[in-house]
């Protein structure tokens, strides 16, 4: 795959790479931490059309407990079919069966890949009789390692110019990646530790993160801190 540095660019080969190989649904998703217990997947890219989407929340499938506790603990590809995974050779098959089924979503596999920052994600291909063969399982692996590094360079680039933090923000996330203390960030910066605390806390704030750590690690994941 060439470098499409851009997201169009990259999303419009995610969508060729599914048609290629037969696949009528393709989307990218950005998954939950392991410590947000019982949020959602998000969708970044995709030929998924809005009512699909919308359906798709709707009958909590974005957050199924077995395919979202597998993503996020397994790194390996995860192979699934309707029947077995949402029941809907049933008597009585679910909504969520039922939904799929009608779709055309009838099996697929996930991909999922976890960076060493705080960002963790998955590839989604699925049809109605989609090519699962072990080497096409692993060659969809790979490009979704190369997807994700594209993603990340992208965004990497336009966070950096669209850094939303200021400049002692900026400085008091980086002593903190260091392991300093808000006392010792004082020190360094000539602050009071509250004033410190009060730039870590607007940081932090300004990126919806869950706390200082996951601040520092968005902060560096974003290209905030470069």
């Amino acid at each position: 795959m060439s470098e499409p540095w851009c997201e169009d660019e990259l999303a419009g080969a995610l969508e060729t790479v599914a048609a290629q190989l037969g696949f009528s649904h393709v989307a990218s998703f950005a998954l939950p931490s392991t410590d947000d217990v019982g949020l959602a997947t998000r969708l970044i890219h995709g030929n998924w059309t809005t009512t699909f989407a919308r359906a798709y929340e709707g009958h909590g499938l974005h957050k199924f407990k077995i395919v979202l506790g597998t993503l996020r603990t397994d790194p390996m590809p995860f192979v699934w079919d309707v029947e077995t995974l949402y029941g809907a050779d049933d008597p009585d098959p679910s909504p969520a069966a039922k939904f799929l089924v009608d779709e055309g979503y009838h099996a697929g596999v996930l991909l999922p890949v976890h960076a060493l920052t705080s960002f963790n994600g998955a590839l989604s291909f699925a049809g109605r009789a989609p090519d699962l063969a072990a080497e096409t399982v692993r060659q969809l692996h790979h490009f979704a390692f190369v997807y994700f590094a594209m993603l990340a360079a992208i965004r990497f680039e336009e966070n950096r110019k669209n850094n939303p933090l200021s400049g002692r923000e900026r400085d008091c996330l980086k002593l903190a990646m260091l392991g300093k203390t808000s006392s010792e960030i004082g020190l360094i910066l000539s602050l009071s530790e509250y004033t410190v605390s009060q730039y870590l806390t607007a940081a932090q704030r300004k990126m919806n993160a869950a706390n200082r750590t996951h601040a520092v690690a968005m902060a560096a994941q974003l290209g905030y801190l470069s």
